[in-house]
């Protein structure tokens, strides 16, 4: 009972009953909560997406590096370019018979020019001499 009897006087207080629309600084007030949490939303949301596209940074770079040691091993050289792994395909026979048809790295990204981008849509470096694969993204050129 004395819950409902604060419930009331709260109410009392704020004279709902009588009121039909809110005071400008109660919207303003309103407004200012929703651009504070939307702030800290885009924040967070900056954040995530950093660490998300470094992971697949990682994980790609990963991938090529071992795409262009497979490729040396089949061919005895090293790939021209990077788009020579996700165009050209080769044919394994395993122990038991069993022959695979694949191509050496499935297109991850491809930029306007057809070269493989990274999750930060730069192109990855590459030295054909070396084998070398690296990103021209600033601040990730030595990962």
């Amino acid at each position: 009972m004395e819950f409902n009897k604060g419930i009331q006087a709260i109410l009392n207080l704020l004279n709902f009953k009588n009121r039909r629309s809110l005071t400008l600084i109660e919207l303003l007030v309103v407004l200012c909560l929703i651009f504070i949490i939307t702030g800290i939303f885009a924040t967070y949301l900056n954040i995530t997406l950093r660490i998300a596209r470094e992971t697949a940074l990682q994980m790609e770079l990963s991938n090529i590096r071992l795409a262009v040691e497979h490729y040396y091993l089949v061919n005895d050289k090293f790939p021209d370019n990077l788009t020579a792994l996700s165009n050209q395909e080769f044919t394994f026979k395993d122990l038991n018979g069993i022959i695979f048809h694949n191509k050496f790295l499935e297109s991850i990204r491809l930029d306007k020019q057809g070269e493989l981008a990274d999750p930060f849509s730069n192109k990855y470096y590459y030295d054909s001499q070396e084998g070398r694969v690296r990103s021209q993204t600033k601040g990730y050129e030595n990962w």
